[in-house]
């Protein structure tokens, strides 16, 4: 698998991120303490713009290095990460109301299916074209909702993006392969600077480029990898933002509480909670991120059935048991205290 387009991207990204930290004071996005957010001083944004031109010169220095142009759907996914990461950079300076962020989302997405990238699903061209819209509208969002905590999006983003790039070199995509792969690396690069502490945020504009890109890699890997079993692979990999998303939605919806406002009842701060260390939290979660990815190219490698039902039955139950646990333990108070995490 290509090395160089990882190695470029993570010195890109420690290069830049400070730099970009720098302009993001000047240009006054930044993100202000609020009683549900852990920071008690105003902290840079643009974390995703560090990310996406990291990324983005790597891709171009790489490709047109060698003399060669983009093919495939390359285009369609930087064009679709476009849009969103500009979608972010105007909600993270002025706001959005909810429904533009959607119409910005849906059009992201929109422009990659027009490639053709289009999952069969086995529910006809309108079904399978809608359905794919969902998920990969869903997956922004909960990764938009998962960036909570320092450093818990972009490791866990890096950890799912190598997976994906490693699957997508062995069914020979090697341009895809590549962007996964200075994606990932530009999000290695950007974490020494967002974890343990944070001197900058990834904001909604890295947020919502890391989901679109990882619903972009489960797309393409579900579209070009073989039918049948080994299709439940890139589902896998991703399974834990999609229980983090339905576990907020169902106990939110249990407590009388309302969906859209947000509050410290992920299953990653009630984790933090239990341990008594936001930092122990997300490095066990990034462990299980390894360990779903790992489990979803097993699943897609192998695309029988015996392995497929037993590794997805097994998560699925790990998670429930998680899911039940967390619940009960109690939500922390929504008041200002020093960043740990």
């Amino acid at each position: 698998m290509p090395a160089l387009p990882f190695a470029l991207a993570v010195l890109s990204a420690i290069v830049l991120t400070p730099l970009v930290a720098h302009f993001a004071r000047v240009a006054g996005y930044l993100d202000h303490p609020e009683p549900r957010k852990f920071h008690t001083s105003s902290t840079a944004l643009l974390g995703g713009l560090s990310i996406f031109v990291a990324t983005l010169a790597t891709l171009l220095l790489s490709t047109f290095g060698r003399g060669r142009g983009m093919d495939g759907t390359v285009p369609y996914v930087l064009a679709g990460a476009l849009v969103v990461l500009l979608l972010g950079l105007w909600d993270d300076r002025f706001g959005m109301h909810p429904l533009v962020k959607l119409i910005g989302q849906v059009s992201a997405a929109g422009i990659l299916l027009a490639s053709g990238a289009v999952p069969d699903l086995h529910l006809g061209p309108v079904a399978n074209v809608a359905l794919s819209l969902v998920v990969l509208v869903a997956l922004m969002n909960a990764i938009n909702f998962l960036d909570n905590m320092n450093g818990m999006v972009a490791g866990l983003a890096a950890i799912a993006l190598l997976g994906f790039a490693y699957e997508s070199f062995t069914r020979g995509a090697t341009e895809v392969a590549a962007g996964q792969l200075a994606l990932a690396g530009a999000c290695i690069g950007f974490l020494p600077y967002n974890f343990p502490r944070a001197r900058i945020f990834l904001g909604d504009a890295g947020s919502l480029l890391l989901g679109y890109s990882l619903g972009v890699s489960a797309v393409l890997a579900f579209h070009a990898g073989p039918p049948g079993w080994g299709q439940l692979g890139p589902a896998l990999a991703l399974a834990y933002p999609a229980f983090d998303m339905i576990f907020v939605v169902v106990t939110r919806l249990r407590d009388g509480r309302k969906l859209y406002i947000g509050g410290r009842d992920h299953t990653n701060h009630r984790l933090a909670s239990v341990l008594k260390c936001p930092k122990k939290a997300v490095m066990l979660l990034w462990l299980s991120g390894a360990a779903l990815s790992a489990s979803g190219l097993v699943v897609q490698s192998l695309g029988q059935a015996m392995p497929a039902v037993m590794l997805v039955g097994l998560w699925s139950a790990l998670l429930l048991a998680a899911g039940i646990r967390l619940s009960s333990v109690p939500i922390e108070a929504n008041s200002p205290r020093p960043s740990k995490s």
